[in-house]
């Protein structure tokens, strides 16, 4: 083997570890393939199909409206906080798809925050449905922050999205694993190493 091509795998292998470093996620150790598990009451305002609804959170006896009793409580232990620790949950705006279907308006949206270590969830997919028994399941899925890393889950109602009482709900957004870089940045300093030691040994029988 040349010193040029030992020279182009040295390169390889720096622009792998560049890449490498860039993709990796903070705290990505801290919270991948983690679920966030938590529950409350919400409330879903009756607009007409093509209009915007309000999906207002809130903790009762916190009530419902702009920024009531949106502190709440973290159910489980996990990499997220501590039990009892609260975080917040934001309105969302939904557009009325049809009459069973809503959809996020105006996504993203910072939809999560006050977690252990400043972590949040910004939501870039709120796909609401209600079922025939009356009861709402919805399709989550967006990036927690700050690492990055994409998330998803369902949201379901225990009981129906009443248009004056609101009802209960839980949620869950698991944080997706970030796929492995290294097969084919290897093979890809592989294959660039291999062509240009061809070249080199093209060079030298000419």
């Amino acid at each position: 083997m040349s010193l040029r091509a030992f020279g182009l795998g040295l390169s390889a292998a720096a622009a792998f570890s560049a890449v490498a470093v860039l993709e990796a996620p903070v705290q990505a150790a801290t919270i991948e393939g983690k679920t966030l598990d938590f529950s409350g009451r919400a409330k879903l305002s009756d607009v007409a199909v093509g209009n915007v609804a309000t999906l207002d959170f809130a903790l009762i006896p916190g009530g419902f409206g702009p920024g009531a009793g949106t502190a709440f409580n973290l159910s489980a232990v996990s990499a997220f906080g501590t039990p009892g620790s609260t975080f917040s949950i934001a309105d969302l705006a939904l557009v009325r798809t049809t009459a069973t279907t809503w959809a996020l308006s105006g996504a993203p949206v910072s939809w999560l925050s006050g977690l252990a270590d400043g972590i949040g969830f910004t939501l870039e997919t709120f796909d609401l449905t209600q079922n025939p028994t009356g009861t709402f399941e919805a399709i989550i899925a967006g990036f927690f922050t700050p690492s990055s890393l994409s998330g998803d889950g369902s949201l379901t109602s225990q009981g129906r999205f009443t248009f004056v009482n609101g009802s209960s709900f839980s949620a869950d957004v698991t944080a997706i694993p970030t796929p492995a870089l290294l097969p084919g940045l290897v093979g890809l300093g592989v294959a660039a190493f291999r062509k240009r030691n061809e070249q080199d040994t093209s060079d030298q029988e000419a």
